[in-house]
Parts: structure tokens; sequence; C-alpha cells
């Protein structure tokens, strides 16, 4: 695998993430908050920190297997910050 391959993975990685985390602001803006970007990522440091890590461990487990592609690595991006809002819906209900 290349430098560039690699490079390319953990931007999209990162993408996914700047996508996930656009929606949740945007679907809070149309909830009647008035919130952007960094007061939604301020709001929420230790989730936001979580997902990148879970995003950067994903993106090892592609990185060992040799299966990185670009589409992958976005969807991990967007599923780590995504799951981690699933798991917080589901722990605040019990």
């Amino acid at each position: 695998m290349t430098i560039a391959a690699v490079a390319i993975g953990v931007a999209m990685a990162i993408l996914g993430h700047l996508i996930h985390l656009l929606k949740k602001v945007v679907e809070a803006r149309a909830s009647g908050q008035r919130i952007g970007l960094i007061e939604f990522v301020k709001a929420r440091p230790y989730r936001t920190a979580l997902g990148m890590a879970g995003s950067a461990a994903a993106m090892g487990y592609l990185l060992d297997s040799g299966d990185v592609t670009a589409m992958t690595a976005l969807g991990v991006g967007y599923m780590a910050d995504s799951g981690l809002a699933m798991l917080g819906k589901r722990g605040g209900r019990a």
C-alpha cells in the first residue's frame, strides 16, 4: 500500500466524520437551536474525541487488511460518529 493511498484514506475518514457532524448541526438548527459547528463540537468534546478515536481504530483495521478505498474510509468516518450517537441515545433511555 502506498503512502498516497493511506493519505487519501485518512482524509476521506476525516471528511466522513465532518459530514456527520454537519448533519447533526443541521438537525439541531432545524429543531430551532442556533448553534454552529464550533459550538456543537465544544458542547460535546468527549463524544467528538471518541468518534475520532473510533474512526482511527477502524482505519487501522482497514489499513491492516489492505482493503482501503475512498468509499470505505468515508463510511468509516461517518459511521464512527453515527454509531456513537446511536449508543448515546440507547444509553439515555435506560
